[in-house]
């Protein structure tokens, strides 16, 4: 079932929900704190204390009983015609006047005798009142007013506060909506924008101005996002396009080859054209396993951490190279303990190292040593390939982790795929990696040594 359009979420009538919420807080505020302040005065000074003080005063300056009689009737009729008037008290006002012996020289209406001097409380004609006595030199005062009940209190203070909020509702949500509508007017046009953005790795930044310092954060990342959007689909385009101009050459031999060993007319010519169609078909298998290792490591999300044996793993993996560097004339050499554990995303670890091994047994000439190191320190786990080749100019240094860079060997076999593999592995491994100057060999030189500084602990 759908949900109707008014139900769905919005920031407007989030914000009408909320201004309503708080005026009912606010106004069950205002009306408690007017309910304490209501009986804090009806236990201090209540207006019955007050009007029964006015009368006492009044009565001073009166000698005879029948005047002291007819002023309090006269002042009692003008309080309870404007208490009639004012519509807002409830019942009428009773005064009792006694002389000095206690004699009652006049009632307003059969009621019991207000007998507690001061302030009291008393039940007459059916109905709780304020009472007040006050004994002058002549005369007894007392006066009783109706007490209001507490519903009746808390509605009219309901009313009076309802309407005073009423009034202020418009006034309020009025410029809160304009502040809203104005202040979402930047997210409509960054929504507008990110609408027309395509896949075009050359599109410019968004350049919206979200003008508020609370929406700026949010522009940068989409930019920042689109930025590396960019650069990936950049390299993405790139590394197709040179995947597809490295497989070309290999498989232009192996056509070529395959067509001179169908034509070959001797055993001699048949073995020649075997023999390169059987290194081309080696070139591109492994060409292709490096590009789906490379997609892999840039896509597949890090696998999670197992306990490996680096020792063991290290030394077994350089044993696997130790028939081609015989046949190349190259020493292999492992200095690490005899066993090292740590925990590690180990495909990634086998594709550092093998890829380094590999890279050092290509480019080193005949007679070189290769060295693997493998250590714990306080920081992390260091491992170290370094050889003593012709080693790698300073400034082709960062050049080399770039994809089918081959550097000053071009027509050396190999799709310059390795160490782009290598610093993608250590990526994914959280490490540090770093090349410089390694053996020393007796060409006075010094080969190249690549360092993994793996952080955390084992």
């Amino acid at each position: 079932m759908k949900m109707p359009s008014w139900l769905k979420p919005s920031l407007a009538r989030r914000l009408v929900g909320s201004l309503m919420l708080a005026f009912v807080l606010v106004s069950a505020a205002l009306v408690a704190q007017s309910w304490f302040e209501y009986q804090a005065s009806m236990e201090s000074n209540p207006g019955v204390r007050q009007y029964g003080k006015l009368l006492a005063a009044a009565m001073e300056a009166v000698d005879d009983e029948a005047s002291a009689a007819r002023v309090v009737a006269a002042l009692l009729k003008r309080t309870n015609q404007m208490r009639r008037e004012a519509a807002l008290l409830p019942g009428e006002i009773l005064i009792q006047l006694f002389d000095r012996q206690g004699r009652r020289l006049y009632a307003s209406a059969e009621s019991p005798v207000i007998e507690k001097p001061g302030l009291a409380e008393q039940q007459m004609l059916g109905q709780r009142h304020w009472t007040w006595r006050e004994d002058g030199p002549r005369w007894s005062v007392r006066v009783a007013e109706p007490a209001l009940a507490d519903r009746s209190v808390l509605s009219w203070l309901l009313f009076d506060l309802g309407r005073s909020l009423l009034i202020a509702f418009p006034l309020v949500l009025l410029p809160i909506w304009l502040a809203v509508y104005t202040g979402l007017a930047p997210l409509r046009r960054l929504a507008r924008r990110l609408a027309s953005v395509d896949a075009d790795p050359r599109l410019a930044p968004l350049g919206v101005d979200l003008r508020y310092a609370e929406l700026r954060p949010l522009g940068t990342a989409f930019d920042a996002l689109l930025e590396r959007l960019r650069k990936r689909l950049a390299r993405e385009r790139a590394f197709v396009h040179d995947a597809a101009h490295e497989l070309r050459t290999p498989l232009a031999v192996i056509a070529t080859q395959t067509h001179v060993l169908t034509a070959a007319q001797d055993e001699a010519e048949r073995q020649q054209a075997s023999a390169q169609l059987l290194a081309s078909i080696r070139r591109t298998a492994h060409l292709s396993q490096q590009l789906l290792d490379l997609a892999a490591l840039d896509r597949e999300p890090t696998r999670e951490a197992e306990p490996v044996d680096l020792a063991g793993l290290s030394a077994q993996m350089l044993a696997a190279q130790g028939k081609l560097a015989r046949e190349r004339g190259v020493l292999l050499e492992l200095d690490a303990p005899e066993q090292l554990s740590w925990k590690l995303d180990l495909t990634a670890f086998q594709s550092v190292l093998q890829n380094l091994i590999d890279n050092a047994l290509r480019y080193v000439p005949r007679g070189s040593r290769i060295e693997v190191s493998l250590a714990r320190h306080e920081s992390g786990l260091s491992l170290a390939v370094s050889d003593d080749g012709d080693g790698i100019a300073p400034e082709r240094r960062e050049l080399v982790f770039e994809r089918f860079w081959r550097g000053h060997h071009p027509d050396q076999p190999g799709s310059g795929l390795g160490l782009a593999i290598v610093q993608q592995a250590v990526r994914r491994l959280g490490g540090k990696l770093s090349l410089r100057d390694g053996l020393s060999n007796a060409r006075g030189g010094h080969g190249a040594r690549f360092e993994i500084l793996i952080f955390g602990q084992s």
